[in-house]
């Protein structure tokens, strides 16, 4: 799937509110927040994602502290940590713990976690947690040479304070939920520059694929000069070629004995502003949205910039919605730890569609860290993904083409999850039975600028 950071993360649960918001706010109510204020920007943004709550319906309180539990899990979410559960009766002691297993709490730090936490102990944190170094060599601050302040004005977290024709960084004071807001919204839109997001894959397609599926020869068939043997416990693809049509909105259709079909889309910030109501309208059912993606770098999960976003907007004109996560997961735990990262991002989120486990390789030129992957533990990541979806109750799907299900997935390992095939031709020529399939990656669709992806989705007939 070609993959076309301002939503962030899974802070949908962040210290500022004690509820978990299902749904953006459209317009900030506080009255003391005020568009001339210097956080204005970061409390704006982060309260009409959803991200954070005021004190009451009408109040941010902006000069209030922060505690170092609040810090902790505001700091761990934006560097792609996934929510910790309490380990103890207080509510951030999960956070407390995985800071202490990883080595992010300054040393001699004896705070409680309901203590006032200070600057200077929040910027050690970040630079421990992201494992930042300098890159200058200015000391911009009067009062203070600590290497942490320094780290983060070098990547731009921390810009100091104006004291006479001085800068100061204050390491010893209390920080405020309003310069929290902008620390965090900085952390995270750091996170997103380290980490390496996947572009342009090749396409999932072979130049020349025949229309029909193979024929088999006993137990076996030939794929690109190789010998496929057949999985009996899947069923064989029983699509007629010949049914399927192009409507008058120039989408692909099938209807037969056995099976109607749906009209589907799937997209990612590379489409940008989606008219979702114009997409409703040219006769779009459903759309799968990219919910993130693990860097093939770095390894960090990253939320798709524009996935709630897309998400409410296409729910709020009916289009029923899946999510799919672009995995580089190189063991089963990563597999399992994206399905959580889904899920968690999901939560109060009515999708009726699959959540997919979607990955796909790059040439050695990028440098992935998925490179050389054994076939083997690519199966198992798929495995511990779908198994992690399908504990929670939603329905799995495993996206690819003909290539890694022939040739890479052990498809015996498979034989439970739905398959979402990515074959760009005139007709299908899978073996295997698939419910979507993903025929062409240049579709004009009304309320999209640009090209995006275009599905089919086969519904058996009752």
């Amino acid at each position: 799937m070609k993959q076309k950071l301002l939503s962030l993360l899974l802070l949908c649960t962040l210290v500022f509110s004690l509820a978990v918001p299902t749904a953006a706010a459209k317009t900030m109510a506080f009255t003391d927040v005020k568009s001339t204020d210097w956080y204005y920007a970061s409390v704006k943004s982060l309260y009409e994602s959803g991200v954070i709550n005021g004190t009451s319906a009408t109040t941010f309180s902006p000069e209030g502290t922060v505690t170092l539990g609040q810090a902790l899990k505001m700091i761990l979410l934006a560097a792609g940590y996934e929510e910790q559960a309490p380990t103890t009766t207080h509510w951030a002691s999960g956070y407390y713990r995985l800071a202490a297993q990883k080595g992010f709490l300054p040393s001699g730090m004896t705070l409680t976690l309901d203590q006032t936490i200070n600057r200077l102990q929040i910027a050690q944190i970040i630079v421990r947690v992201l494992d930042l170094k300098r890159t200058g060599s200015e000391k911009p601050f009067s009062d203070t040479t600590e290497s942490a302040a320094l780290i983060l004005y070098d990547h731009g977290i921390f810009n100091g304070a104006p004291e006479g024709n001085k800068l100061v960084f204050k390491p010893g004071s209390s920080i405020t939920r309003a310069e929290i807001s902008a620390v965090i919204l900085r952390t995270y839109q750091l996170v997103e520059s380290m980490t390496k997001e996947p572009e342009e894959p090749e396409t999932p397609s072979i130049p020349t694929q025949p229309e029909t599926p193979p024929e088999p020869e006993g137990d076996y068939f030939y794929f690109q000069g190789k010998k496929v043997y057949i999985v009996e416990d899947i069923p064989k693809n029983t699509y007629d070629n010949a049914l399927f049509q192009v409507n008058e909105n120039g989408f692909l259709t099938y209807d037969s004995d056995e099976y109607s079909c749906r009209i589907g889309i799937d997209v990612s910030r590379y489409q940008g502003d989606i008219d979702w109501a114009a997409v409703k309208g040219a006769g779009v059912d459903f759309a799968m949205l990219r919910l993130g993606y693990r860097g093939y770098g770095t390894g960090r999960m990253v939320l798709d910039t524009y996935f709630y976003q897309n998400l409410k907007g296409a729910l709020a004109n009916d289009i029923e919605v899946g999510v799919y996560f672009f995995s580089q997961a190189i063991t089963p735990e990563e597999g399992a730890e994206e399905a959580r990262f889904c899920l968690n991002a999901l939560k109060g989120y009515p999708i009726t569609y699959p959540i997919v486990f979607d990955w796909e390789p790059y040439d050695s030129s990028f440098e992935a860290r998925t490179e050389g992957l054994d076939d083997k533990i690519l199966t198992q990541c798929a495995v511990a993904f779908c198994e992690e979806v399908e504990d929670a109750g939603y329905q799995s799907m495993i996206y690819s083409n003909l290539t890694y299900f022939y040739l890479h997935f052990d498809l015996n390992q498979l034989v439970n999850y739905p398959f979402w095939l990515a074959q760009y031709n005139s007709r299908p020529s899978f073996y295997y039975h698939f419910d979507i399939w993903q025929y062409g990656d240049s579709g004009n669709v009304p309320g999209i600028d640009g090209k995006a992806d275009l599905n089919i989705q086969f519904i058996p007939k009752k």
